[in-house]
């Protein structure tokens, strides 16, 4: 037997039913699929033990309890595993269709017999909504279809059969292949709950997505075939009664359906008396963010009927062709996307493959040697199906680069189904067969879909990396070193390609780091951000960034511009994100932020001599002198965040000495640049380091403070959490491409009668460098992950710890590199390690030497003893 049957599962009522148990022969097959399992998971980043424990052990074990229990039973009756319902009075049942449907029952089913008493009823086994049956009698040509409500206390809005056969029977007449309607009771009385009746359709189903039992020349084209069913739903209109039974909406049905099944979820752990894993609720959330900052993928006026759960298992294949010939299980249907039934088909791409239908997929297999076509095949059959629908084609067209995302919610939607299978299972009304182990995949389902929102972040490091590698790193010769302080054409460029790819604003999140259920709210709901909701997602980012020095401008993603454009999201009033904080973001104006001042030792943030005073007319006068301000030179620069000690009535004679410091917006024009600051030489043209001076400056308060006096101490620290990641990352990055090219010279310059590669002291300094690098990126993921679960504040060891390390790290490791380059290393413009190296030595400075650093995590250490 195969693991999954290949044609309409149907059992009689009175027998054993065969769900299908994983057999011995098969013990390979499954190996391999796991070992592919384990890679994918890994590499999408989830949680690969829970994955496998709770979706794959589960399968067996569960599965060979359900089949025990059938085998000792040999009857349809409630057990603690879920087993199926009866049909009701059958009686009733035959009654109600003779008179409901008399044409159809006396002449198609009844045509050779007037006896009731012989008809065989067989439920099938396959599927998890409602009850279905099939009624044959002998001697007759075809059967009757029975679908009806399970029984039992059910989730609003679930199971409605009468929405089945209403879509089923307008779509048919719309010349959609859908069953054959018959009749619809909405009489519970007749067999215990509503029902409807439509005529078998004979043909092949296959349960599961690699359409075993089908010869695999035959494969590709069926699949094909689905997509183009698909396309044939949504170039039906639905008419204004079927629209109006459905839904009355027409954009946001991605947010809609997310809404949706974060309830039916919520609902079915109350009925088990459970509360919902935060695990759910955070994925409902992460998906609902990236949805909205998505718009483009939810609007539009389009309207068309959505399955909703179009998969090949909801479909009959013709006996003697390809041809689809009816699709089944209308219980989702409503108005909705278009692309939301594609990524449904197209699912099975997303995930690797599982001896479990709603998991298992095709990625990692050798798509050909099974027959199955390309997703990019199966996309392309869909549009071409459609190419003379211009609207429904447009919305499609739109959406398409966003499939995966219509895949995440998909997903989401399945753990919401799989969660109240599971409910009704351990309340004794389960429609099928292994209906316990089909809920207990509710939290892996879940996982599959927050994957693939995470991956599509993943997918954007790889879309970033390409960028810098084919794009950024080509022109750094001609954009670095012509030693003028003007804006380098190729760069502004470079950065409207990358602003219309959408690769902009990737650091932006949106949302206050200490607080991540409170979005920012911004002078405008238009702004141009990157998407991300994580820090640990833009991570990546930042290392593909840090390939190149000039990589991070042209993503919009470069400091100080990023910290300041964070502190006015959190901190900063309507207007002056109106008027700094929207240009920024748009990467119309450059910004600095001046802090270090010459005269004292600026490591602590008490000793600054910079003053902040009313006047006593509603304005601040600022005077101070500041050195290191980093982008204070570039001719973009509009402004400057300035912060400094709080004199005069401003602050309590007794507050304390971290709550005496004030932070001011000040617009460039009103500081005098004292002198440019080159760092080892480099002057870092056009961004540049200064020292400037800050005489009798006069702002308007109202329009320049930030929060109040006293606060600045305390947005200083809340800024810079998420910057010390960017900048970690970005060495990590840095000390990547540094390796990768060193790798490449020592294998081709000779020494001592062989290549550099092949010496002892190199071949261990690779080795360190290599060790080093992976050990430094695990620690910055590990506190990325950490401030996004905890927030700035609580993840403060892990800041200091990654402050400390990282910067060590890029610096022993590019000098070591260095030395294997000889002279050549220094040669800043032939190769980029002598800029790396002083960019990570400025870092054990930069926000705080080393050793303020060490003392913080040793304070906490021994404060956790």
């Amino acid at each position: 037997m195969q693991w999954r049957e290949t044609f309409w599962s149907l059992a009689q009522l009175d027998v054993v039913v065969n769900i299908g148990v994983v057999e011995k022969p098969h013990a390979k097959c499954r190996t391999e699929r796991l070992a592919l399992v384990e890679a994918e998971l890994l590499a999408a980043s989830l949680d690969v033990a829970g994955v496998l424990q709770e979706g794959v052990d589960n399968l067996a074990r569960g599965t060979r309890d359900d089949a025990v229990v059938h085998a000792k039973s040999g009857k349809n009756k409630k057990s603690e595993t879920g087993v199926r319902q009866g049909l009701g009075d059958v009686r009733s049942l035959l009654a109600y269709l003779a008179s409901a449907a008399p044409s159809y029952y006396y002449k198609k089913l009844k045509s050779s017999s007037d006896d009731d008493s012989v008809v065989r009823i067989t439920q099938f086994s396959h599927g998890q909504s409602n009850p279905t049956y099939v009624l044959r009698w002998p001697g007759s040509s075809t059967g009757l279809v029975v679908r009806k409500q399970p029984a039992g206390k059910l989730l609003k809005g679930a199971h409605d059969v009468g929405r089945e056969h209403a879509v089923a029977k307008a779509l048919g007449e719309a010349g959609v292949a859908t069953p054959r309607a018959v009749a619809y009771c909405d009489d519970p009385s007749v067999i215990g709950t509503e029902f409807w009746c439509y005529e078998y359709c004979e043909g092949r189903h296959f349960a599961d997505p690699y359409l075993e039992g089908a010869p695999v020349s035959e494969r590709p084209e069926l699949l094909l075939n689905a997509a183009r069913a698909a396309a044939a739903i949504h170039r039906a209109t639905p008419s204004p009664e079927l629209r109006a039974r459905l839904s009355t909406h027409l954009g946001g049905y991605l947010g809609r359906q997310v809404r949706t099944w974060r309830r039916q979820y919520e609902a079915a752990d109350a009925r088990l008396g459970e509360h919902t894993s935060p695990e759910i609720l955070e994925l409902a959330a992460l998906l609902e963010e990236t949805i909205s900052a998505r718009p483009e993928v939810d609007e539009g006026e389009f309207a068309c009927v959505a399955h909703g759960d179009l998969r090949t298992d909801n479909m009959i294949y013709d006996s003697k062709s390809s041809k689809v010939v009816s699709i089944l299980d209308w219980e989702l249907a409503t108005v909705g996307h278009p692309l939301s039934d594609l990524a449904y088909l197209a699912m099975p791409y997303a995930v690797p493959p599982v001896p479990f239908g709603p998991i298992s997929g095709f990625r990692g297999l050798d798509l050909e040697k099974h027959g199955i076509p390309t997703r990019e095949a199966l996309v392309a059959a869909y549009v071409d199906e459609i190419k003379d629908f211009p609207q429904l084609k447009e919305v499609v067209d739109r959406a398409i680069p966003r499939l995966d995302l219509f895949a995440a919610v998909g997903y989401f939607r399945l753990s919401g189904i799989a969660r109240g299978v599971y409910a009704r299972a351990k309340l004794g009304n389960a429609s099928a067969a292994n209906a316990m182990l089909v809920g207990s995949m509710a939290t892996t389902l879940s996982r599959v879909s927050r994957g693939l929102v995470v991956g599509a972040s993943r997918r954007r490091h790889y879309s970033v990396d390409a960028f810098v590698k084919d794009k950024v790193i080509p022109t750094e010769r001609d954009s670095m070193y012509r030693g003028a302080w003007e804006i380098p054409p190729e760069i502004e460029a470079l950065k409207a390609e990358a602003k219309s790819l959408g690769l902009w604003n990737l650091f932006f999140l949106g949302k206050h780091p200490d607080k991540p259920e409170t979005p920012y709210q911004l002078a405008s709901s238009e702004y141009p951000g990157g998407g991300l909701s994580l820090l640990s997602e833009y991570a990546p980012l930042c290392e593909a960034m840090g390939q190149s020095l000039l990589a991070p401008e042209v993503f919009n993603c470069s400091a100080p511009d990023t910290g300041n454009m964070e502190v006015i999201a959190q901190f900063g009033t309507q207007a002056q994100k109106q008027k700094w904080l929207l240009p920024l973001l748009d990467g119309t104006i450059r910004s600095c932020y001046a802090m270090t001042e010459p005269e004292v030792a600026s490591s602590d943030a008490t000793n600054l001599r910079a003053t902040v005073r009313d006047d006593g007319d509603g304005r601040l006068v600022l005077d101070g002198r500041k050195w290191w301000v980093s982008g204070a030179m570039d001719p973009r620069c509009r402004l400057s965040v300035f912060l400094g000690k709080a004199i005069g009535e401003t602050v309590p004679s007794d507050a304390p000495k971290h709550a005496r410091h004030s932070m001011v917006l000040v617009p460039m024009d009103k500081v005098s640049l004292v002198r440019p600051l080159p760092v080892f030489g480099f002057d870092d043209a056009p961004h540049g380091h200064a020292e400037i001076l800050f005489d009798n400056v006069v702002v308007d308060k109202s329009e320049a403070m930030l929060l109040g006096h006293g606060r600045g101490f305390e947005i200083a620290q809340a800024r810079l959490g998420p910057g010390r990641v960017h900048h970690s990352m970005r060495a990590i990055g840095a000390c990547e491409r540094a390796l990768r090219i060193t790798k490449e010279r020592i294998k081709s310059r000779v020494a001592f009668g062989k290549p550099l590669a092949d010496h002892g002291t190199i071949m261990r300094d690779i080795a360190d460098a290599r060790i080093a690098i992976d050990q430094a990126r695990h620690l910055v993921h590990h506190c990325a992950r950490a401030i996004d679960a905890k927030g700035n504040k609580a993840a403060r060891k892990d800041i200091a710890m990654i402050k400390v390390a990282v910067p060590q790290m890029a610096c022993r490791v590019l000098d070591s590199l260095i030395q294997m380059w000889g002279g050549a290393g220094l040669a800043s413009p032939d190769t980029p390690l002598a800029h790396f190296y002083a960019q990570a030595r400025v870092l054990r400075l930069a926000d705080g030497p080393d050793e303020v650093h060490l003392q913080t995590i040793a304070k906490m250490e021994l404060k956790d003893t």
